[in-house]
């Protein structure tokens, strides 16, 4: 990914938990949402380590890879539709049909993606 500006603050003041698995994919993610403003939970490696996450800390937005190692992230996503806090996949697969269902309308951004395209997925969920 390419680096943003520093002084583009789209995410100014939001806690984002990121959820990822590649660890070099989710250094990279937290670089451009801290360069974007943003306080950083995690990364969150494993599953159990997101749920505890979502469970436990005052979040903004979640961003979550679809699958962190053979376990997908469906639980954690039904954690934070119950809580309301909004939430987008950064993923190089597709939702599973009955992560479809359940997520319906759900921000889906493609691996790979530049760090501005990331950050305007995340701010316009935040938005909206």
């Amino acid at each position: 990914m390419e680096r943003i500006a520093d002084e583009n603050q789209l995410l100014c003041g939001a806690r984002i938990l990121i959820a990822e698995d590649e660890i070099l994919i989710a250094l990279d993610m937290e670089a451009a949402f801290r360069d974007a403003g943003a306080d950083v939970v995690g990364p969150c490696t494993t599953l159990v380590a997101a749920l505890d996450a979502v469970r436990k800390e005052a979040l903004s937005l979640a961003v979550l890879d679809i699958r962190l190692g053979q376990a997908t992230t469906e639980g954690v996503s039904d954690v934070l539709t119950e809580r309301g806090i909004p939430f987008l996949f950064y993923s190089g697969q597709a939702l599973p049909v009955e992560m479809q269902r359940k997520c319906n309308g759900a921000v889906v951004v493609a691996k790979p993606a530049t760090q501005q395209d990331l950050v305007g997925a995340a701010a316009k969920v935040l938005a909206a």
